[in-house]
């Protein structure tokens, strides 16, 4: 499985999470296809959670966290993860699947309003 898809899965997953908050075990998907990406991405999730929130709501102009589509924000908090976490790719790259994300699964608004917040948020991510 690509990258690509990998990030698609941790991105479904997360977004399956807000609507399902009770369900205890976030990384069945990645469990069931063995994929090491896109576990350290919904571990990062779990464990980084308030903090991810957090740097999201300092970068969003005129907007509350509770504002954003859940799927934008699904599809940012992957891309935050790998750029504050898990540092594998060119945040160029990152940053670029996820638009490419925004494109795919949201609004036609969204792959700008998503760039825009993430370019935002790597000036302060050491």
């Amino acid at each position: 499985m690509k990258r690509t898809e990998m990030r698609e899965l941790a991105f479904k997953t997360i977004y399956s999470k807000f609507f399902n908050p009770s369900e205890e075990d976030i990384f069945s998907n990645a469990d069931q296809v063995g994929l090491e990406f896109t576990k350290k991405i919904l571990e990062n999730f779990a464990l980084h959670y308030t903090e991810i929130n957090d740097l999201i709501s300092a970068h969003l102009k005129g907007y509350t966290i509770d504002r954003v589509y859940k799927i934008d924000l699904a599809i940012i908090i992957v891309a935050l993860i790998e750029l504050k976490y898990i540092k594998e790719n060119p945040k160029e790259v990152i940053i670029n699947e996820a638009v490419e994300l925004a494109k795919k699964f949201s609004t036609d608004k969204s792959p700008k309003f998503v760039n825009g917040v993430l370019a935002d948020i790597v000036k302060d991510i050491k």
